[in-house]
Parts: structure tokens; C-alpha cells; sequence
């Protein structure tokens, strides 16, 4: 359903922007940006890169699985134009990140040594489902209006740039053993996470981020805009997909969980054992990569609305 929405919200988006556009053929535009407010709305699709999934980023968006099971992000901001070439956006989103190992498939047995990253990655077994909720507040600069009297500034296409901080939280999934249902994973703490001793610490599901934005947009009319945007956000965590470390003694599940629980926690850290593509993990064996932290991105559209102001622009 949380998809269905999404995807519902894009299609009105585009149809907005594209209706609006036909309507304001004639009207006097003006391509400068106001100084004032903006509400808005952004939608399109979000990408979790962590331990699992692919090791670079091209085999991620290029291998034939990525389609299959795209995830999806949408939301508000209110953005405030200090001057043409910069603005203070406060944005809110909700959706969510997968990521799996299968889409090492092409690479794990298509030739590939079994040695070779993809291999041993397709052979691990391992998927991930966060829920996400995120706020930021990011600066934006649009460089050709750093001189509102110059020609450029006034071109109704502007490319623009954003950095600023978020605070995102998360409710990590994945599925146990070979069953299809997704399962709640922070709780089973599959590293040992938070059982004290040389076990990693528990991490919150609230966190930080950096994103870092790109993007591209149009002037539709006096008060519409209209732009493609990617950001990328930089996190302090490396649990986003709930792998990080080291594969633990499955006893240790039976000591600090139910156990309903500890079984779903053994079949869940250990699923290429069910699989059929090794056998059981040795305790201490590396189950991810420690010194990377994990990150998360999106490429939405956005249209936004420029609420009237009474006020001039000072930089006359």
C-alpha cells in the first residue's frame, strides 16, 4: 500500500507539473527567484548501499535484478529564498530502502571465480527492508543567480547544488531462513549487538546524516517550479542493513533470546547455510565490513509552489 501511495503521488506530480506548464504558455513569466516562501512536494525512488547488495555502485544500478523490487520515497519541504542564488530548505520524508545479495546473481554465477566479491556476496544470501523516516535542513545554491542582473539568471532552467544535516529513523527487516515474509531484526540482535563484552554496542534507530543534493529545474510560471533532484545522504551507522561484523555462536541466541526468537535469529544471520551455497558459519567469521558505514539516496521529482510576497527584493 506505503507504494501504491507513492507511485500515486508521482503520477500526480507529473501531471500537475505537465498541466500547469500548457496552461502558462502565455502568461509573463518571471525566471528569478523571490525572496520568500515555497511549499512543495518530492517523490521518486530511494537506494540503500551497505554490506548487502553489490560492492560499486554501477553493478547496483546495472545489474538485471535492480528493477524487480524498486523502493520508493516521497515528501513535503518549505523552502525560504534568502536571494536568487540561495535558499533554506526544511524538508520531511517517508519511505523505504531495500537491498539483497542477489543482485550479485549475474556476477556470483555467471563465470565468476568463487573467490571474487560477487561470488562470495550472491553466496551470503542476505537481504534488507528499512522503513525511513527523515528531517533535514539544507542550504541550496544555485550559482547562475548569484547575479540576479545577469543573463543567465534569468534562464527558467537552473542547475542547482544542496548540502546540509538530517536525523533519520529506521525499523530494519529481513527474512528468515528461505521464507518470503519479512521480519522485524533489530530486536534479535544477529552480531550480538548490546550483550556487553567484546559483542558491538546497540545502536540507535534514530540517526544523523549528512545529504548532499544535485539537481535540475524549471520555472513552469510565476509561481511554479518544477526539477529532478538526487541527494545523497551520509550516515554514522553501519547497521542500516542490519550487517556489519561478525557471525556468532547460534548457542548465543538461545541464551539471550526466547526461543521463537532465537530460531528466527540463527536462520536470519545464516541464510546461505539454507540456501544450500555453504555450510553453517563458523563463530568470528566476517558476515560484513566494520570500517564502512552505511548510506542511502534518492532521485525524486519535485514541483513547488512560490508563495506571493508583499516584500521587495533587497538586492536592487
Amino acid at each position: 500500500m506505503q507504494a501504491r501511495f507513492i507511485r500515486n503521488l508521482l503520477l500526480m506530480c507529473i501531471c500537475l507539473a505537465v498541466g500547469v506548464t500548457a496552461n502558462a504558455q502565455n502568461a509573463a513569466r518571471i525566471y528569478i527567484e523571490p525572496n520568500g516562501w515555497s511549499l512543495g512536494m518530492n517523490v521518486g525512488t530511494s537506494d540503500m548501499f551497505g554490506d548487502v547488495g553489490t560492492q560499486s555502485a554501477i553493478t547496483h544500478y546495472t545489474n538485471s535484478n535492480y528493477t524487480k523490487d524498486l523502493a520508493y520515497m516521497g515528501g513535503i519541504f518549505g523552502r525560504y529564498t534568502i536571494h536568487p542564488a540561495l535558499a533554506v530548505k526544511i524538508g520531511l520524508n517517508y519511505g523505504t530502502l531495500y537491498a539483497t545479495d542477489n543482485w550479485n546473481k549475474d556476477l556470483g554465477i555467471a563465470g565468476a571465480l568463487q573467490g571474487s566479491d560477487g561470488f562470495q556476496r550472491y553466496a551470503r544470501g542476505q537481504n534488507a527492508k528499512d522503513f525511513i523516516f527523515e528531517g533535514s535542513v539544507m542550504l541550496e545554491i544555485t550559482p547562475l543567480r548569484s547575479n540576479p542582473e545577469g543573463r543567465l539568471a534569468h534562464r527558467r532552467g537552473q542547475p542547482f547544488i544542496g548540502l546540509g544535516i538530517g536525523y533519520f529513523h529506521y525499523t530494519p527487516y529481513s527474512t528468515s531462513g528461505k521464507a518470503n515474509q519479512w521480519v522485524k531484526s533489530y530486536d534479535l540482535s544477529l552480531e550480538g549487538q548490546g550483550w556487553g563484552g567484546t559483542y558491538p554496542e546497540k545502536e540507535s534507530l534514530w540517526q544523523p546524516a549528512v545529504p548532499l543534493s544535485i539537481g535540475y529545474r524549471w520555472d513552469i510560471g510565476q509561481h511554479l517550479n518544477f526539477g529532478i533532484q538526487y541527494t545523497y545522504r551520509m550516515t554514522f551507522t553501519d547497521y542500516l542493513d542490519g550487517v556489519s561484523g561478525k557471525y556468532v555462536d547460534p548457542a548465543e541466541y538461545k541464551k539471550h533470546l526466547s526461543p521463537k526468537d532465537a530460531v528466527i535469529a540463527y536462520q536470519m544471520a545464516d541464510k546461505s547455510y539454507f540456501y544450500g551455497l555453504s555450510l553453517p558459519q563458523q563463530a568470528g567469521n566476517l558476515r560484513g565490513n566494520p570500517s564502512n558505514n552505511d548510506s542511502y539516496s534518492s532521485f525524486c521529482l519535485t514541483l513547488y509552489y512560490k508563495i506571493r510576497t508583499k516584500t521587495g527584493e533587497w538586492w536592487h
